[in-house]
């Protein structure tokens, strides 16, 4: 569930970026061409006037000077009146036949023709400058969304693990686990459904017993008293021989009768105590590390339990035996805490460890005991 919640947040955000980015970068390439038009149109005008003074104090148009003019930054061409392309005086960066894209030319009255051209290049250069801090921008956006939103998820998640371990407990007929309350509605609803069904579960756990004492009494105690008085009538001197075999065949069918009551009260005993036995010990185990909750932030819990190794013992008594350890070695240990399941033949071994200093036995589970 968390990872799905993660997934669909991180999803919606980086679809949401990739369209904004998408259109924030058409705006800013279009932005950066007007821009080198723009250009390419001030320093024509501009190269206009200084080619015209030049010509008008009778000094040459030299590369030189066209060098000067561009400033590095666009790419100026005159051709003399009557002049082949050849002939022409070329001054500022280099360019190629891709650029006339950038170029504007203008002819003057005296037939000689002057160009200004933007080199590509660095029209692309300007491009990627203005969409660098876009790309960090919508990369940190990015970043934060899958933050949040494993924040979220696990906020979102957290109650419903939680309720994933009561009903695991309810179903193995454990009685004794605690739902809290939760802000959530959908989890609140969930949690007061299993909170109404472990208290019925409860009340009809002790009418059972009720019922067990009740009958045990009620059964037995006249049972005896009736055994008791058949046997006192069965001593009886003046009793005639053909009664007294009668007698002696009613107190069998009394202790008969005790024998089926004892049956019955301790069959129904067995069947309360039936989910106690040859439970498998993986799902406990990663219940138990399921209840840490957040207390997992703390450290990093591995665990290491194959299927299909029964144990018999009572579920929720190995499974709060296994989260005391390892509350205390979240708490108290350090470093990586691994919980390890292995059968040995003739018994089944947890152990539960971190990476500190191994403890002596008066500081087991408690440091401070």
């Amino acid at each position: 569930m968390r990872e799905r919640l993660v997934a669909a947040l991180v999803g919606t955000a980086v679809a949401v970026v990739v369209v904004m980015a998408v259109v924030r970068a058409y705006a800013l390439a279009g932005e950066v061409e007007r821009s080198a038009h723009a250009t390419v149109e001030r320093s024509l005008t501009m190269a206009t006037v200084a080619v015209d003074e030049r010509l008008a104090g009778g000094r040459p148009v030299t590369p030189e000077f066209l060098t000067a003019l561009s400033s590095g930054v666009v790419n100026i061409r005159f051709r003399p009146a009557g002049a082949t392309e050849a002939a022409a005086v070329t001054g500022g960066p280099p360019v190629s036949v891709t650029d006339r894209e950038f170029a504007q030319s203008t002819r003057r009255p005296d037939g000689s023709e002057l160009t200004v051209v933007r080199p590509a290049d660095d029209i692309g250069r300007r491009i990627s400058d203005a969409l660098l801090p876009l790309v960090v921008l919508a990369l940190g956006l990015v970043l934060a969304a899958a933050v949040v939103g494993w924040l979220l998820a696990r906020r979102l998640s957290q109650p419903f693990q939680q309720l994933a371990v009561a009903a695991r407990a309810l179903a193995r007929g454990s009685t004794g686990v605690e739902v809290p309350h939760y802000g959530i509605p959908e989890a609140e609803s969930v949690g007061a459904a299993l909170r109404e069904g472990l208290a019925r579960i409860d009340r009809m756990h002790e009418r059972e017993q009720q019922f067990a004492v009740n009958a045990s009494h009620e059964l037995r105690s006249p049972i005896t008293a009736l055994a008791l008085r058949v046997e006192g009538l069965g001593l009886h001197p003046s009793l005639p021989d053909d009664a007294r075999a009668e007698v002696a065949e009613l107190r069998r069918g009394l202790d008969r009768l005790s024998t089926a009551v004892v049956e019955v009260l301790e069959s129904a005993r067995d069947e309360r105590d039936a989910g106690a036995q040859a439970v498998d010990a993986a799902p406990l185990l990663a219940e138990a590390v399921d209840r840490l909750g957040s207390r997992r932030v703390r450290r990093r819990v591995e665990l290491a339990a194959p299927g299909g190794v029964l144990v018999d013992v009572p579920a929720e008594s190995l499974t709060e035996v296994v989260e005391a350890l390892l509350d205390d070695c979240v708490g108290t240990g350090r470093g990586t805490v691994r919980v390890e399941l292995a059968h040995r033949g003739t018994h089944v071994e947890v152990v539960v460890s971190d990476e500190g200093p191994a403890r002596g036995a008066p500081d087991l589970v408690h440091p401070d005991s």
